[in-house]
């Protein structure tokens, strides 16, 4: 009577834990297939931020090249100006 309590319990006990470790064993399965989506997902953005940054950089190489030109021609125009504005004044005293 007393062996066959002990049987039945280490039974039910048997069971359970068969179960727990069924779900265990589901369980690291989905959270392995979650952990999968999670790398990829991370993957996908740290490859996109990449592209996007190095687009940013060079936006901004071709825009400062642009800046150097327009400073560079104005430069010019501003000596052009200067030659002119001494001509303009130089006829005015002439006059």
């Amino acid at each position: 009577m007393e062996n066959e309590r002990i049987y039945n319990l280490m039974e039910k006990m048997y069971r359970e834990f068969s179960e727990f470790r069924k779900e265990m064993t589901e369980f690291k399965t989905e959270t392995g297939k979650r952990f999968d989506k999670v790398e990829e997902s991370i993957s996908k953005f740290e490859n996109e931020t990449v592209d996007k940054i190095k687009a940013l950089f060079d936006a901004r190489e071709v825009q400062t090249d642009v800046n150097e030109k327009i400073l560079s021609t104005l430069g010019r125009i501003e000596a052009k100006v200067d030659v002119l504005q001494m001509e303009t004044a130089h006829i005015r005293r002439i006059k």
